[in-house]
């Protein structure tokens, strides 16, 4: 009976190339100490990480099943209408909130936290004027413009406009000086559903280059990402 040791080094190399997930491949390695060394190598393991993220699925919209098998169940937020404040008015936010959900969970590597979502009551609606520094101090007319904060990356604020549903990054910090907007995030809530590496120079080129190629990969999906505070504090976390 045959075993995959048998199989010739370029056949490993080759199983290690089709996989669509990093975490797989360190499980791989884990198995036997002949696919541990390959994936030690220097040259073998960064070829294998630019593959795998050369393999990762992106579908155009994350369902539900895909959510929970990356995040976990119990990790998914997922209100029902009746949870929805009246102000967050736009369509298709609430029907990626309530068929397919948000992760409400902590990545401390990159700062990201949106565990606040289970919390009980409704979302706080914010006034997006004033966040953004979009009112004048004397202007005391009723807010029409709501935001809502749907996440933290370190000490700023991703918030989610509640009638076009587009993410953008806060600053509490800078409200009082019109320097709170920190820029777009993406046009929609579903793209930021955050994604769970010799010697030392030659360790911290190939993070570089798996890191370069992974924001590429974002940056066709979605070229918000190209030039974001958000995305950039996300990555810097990594390096």
């Amino acid at each position: 009976m045959s075993h995959i040791l048998d199989c010739p080094h370029e056949i490993l190399i080759w199983i290690y190339l089709r996989l669509e997930c990093i975490t797989d491949a360190l499980h791989l390695s884990r198995s036997c100490r002949q696919l541990h060394h390959i994936l030690n190598r220097p040259h073998d393991r960064l070829n294998i990480f630019l593959s795998i993220i050369n393999n990762i699925p992106t579908p155009t919209r994350p369902d539900n099943g895909w959510m929970k098998s990356h995040f976990g169940i119990d990790s998914i937020w997922q209100p029902t209408e009746s949870d929805f404040p009246r102000d967050l008015t736009d369509p298709d936010t609430r029907s990626f909130l309530t068929t397919v959900g948000f992760p409400a969970m902590k990545l401390k590597m990159s700062g990201f936290d949106s565990t606040h979502l289970k919390d009980r009551g409704l979302l706080q609606a914010f006034d997006a004027d004033e966040l953004y520094g979009l009112r004048y101090p004397d202007d005391d007319s009723p807010p029409t413009n709501f935001a809502f904060h749907f996440a933290s990356l370190d000490q700023w604020m991703v918030m989610v406009g509640g009638e076009d549903g587009e993410v953008a990054l806060y600053d509490p910090d800078g409200w009082d000086h019109a320097d709170g907007y920190q820029g777009l995030v993406t046009e929609r809530l579903d793209v930021i559903v955050p994604e769970s590496v010799g010697d030392e120079e030659k360790q911290e080129e190939m993070q570089q280059a798996v890191l370069g190629r992974l924001r590429e990969r974002m940056v066709e999906y979605d070229d918000c990402v190209e030039e974001c505070k958000f995305w950039d504090g996300v990555f810097e976390a990594f390096e």
